[in-house]
């Protein structure tokens, strides 16, 4: 982040963009990544099911739940001593056991990669938006209802965060994307070209954050293999939908710090004239 020595107290958030870009490409890998866990585990539950297995085993499940399974699906493993040793029907347990536990690993490791990855995101999208946000008295923009500080705390701010954001966003854009560098209020007057490109954004955020793969791993019951089959479906799709408000929140940092460097060169070339008719 610089200081411009002719625009003094303006921080450009070039940056942060590329920092933001950056975070958001890993979390797009992660989120490829886990669909195809996701999807491998699906191609896996329907081969049990065309084999004619009508549930799975818990996660972590101790031997004597894997009997328990094992009698409920009827496959004859009827002792402690023959499910270690693996022989026979036993194996198969064991094996299907196996896939689980894996399955559930591999997901709970990508899982925390994007969990950490996506904390990184919103500490550095704050700090992006109260730089724009204190930006704009620099490049001489007044009336605007946000201050630097509540245009970050609306994100945080239960039940309010459903639609201050796309306030906070929106003045911002409109603000920064004015071409008048002498009336700092002319913004005002000009009606948003991206109010819905910009609520569009926020309302896919919301929705990938309550319908996310972990919502779907809590709150989808597997009492059996269809349940299994119908949640492994809803997580391939869920995995995959988590690319798009990732991909518009780049679009967003992009199209506010374009904005701001184009007002940041507009306030230059005023300055700079004025310097020279003086």
């Amino acid at each position: 982040m610089s200081t411009s020595p002719d625009q003094p107290g303006y921080n450009s958030g070039r940056t942060m963009f590329i920092i933001i870009t950056g975070i958001v490409s890993v979390m797009v890998v992660l989120a490829l990544a886990l669909t195809w866990v996701d999807s491998k585990m699906l191609n896996e539950i329907n081969d049990y099911k065309a084999a004619g297995l009508t549930d799975l085993p818990s996660n972590n499940a101790n031997p004597e739940e894997l009997l328990e399974f094992a009698n409920e699906v009827g496959i004859e493993c009827v002792s402690i001593e023959s499910l270690f040793s693996g022989n026979g029907a036993c194996g198969d347990v064991l094996e299907v056991a196996r896939t689980v536990n894996d399955y559930k690993s591999e997901h709970s490791i990508i899982w925390a990669f994007i969990v950490i990855s996506g904390i990184t995101l919103v500490v550095t999208f704050t700090m992006f938006i109260h730089n724009a946000s204190s930006n704009l008295e620099h490049l001489r923009i007044a009336g605007q209802k946000f201050t630097p500080g509540w245009s970050v705390g609306w994100f945080f701010v239960p039940f309010m965060n459903l639609y201050k954001p796309t306030r906070v966003v929106r003045e911002l854009s409109t603000a920064s994307g004015s071409t008048d560098t002498r009336n700092p209020r002319a913004w005002q007057n000009v009606e948003s070209q991206e109010g819905m490109f910009i609520s569009s954004w926020w309302t896919l955020v919301i929705f990938a954050i309550l319908f996310g793969p972990r919502g779907i791993s809590l709150f989808v019951g597997r009492e059996n293999i269809e349940d299994w089959a119908a949640a492994g479906r809803l997580l391939v799709w869920s995995d995959l939908f988590q690319v798009l408000p990732l991909v518009l929140t780049v679009i967003v940092v992009f199209r506010l710090q374009r904005a701001q460097e184009i007002r940041h060169q507009l306030m230059l070339a005023r300055r700079s004239r004025a310097a020279r008719i003086s």
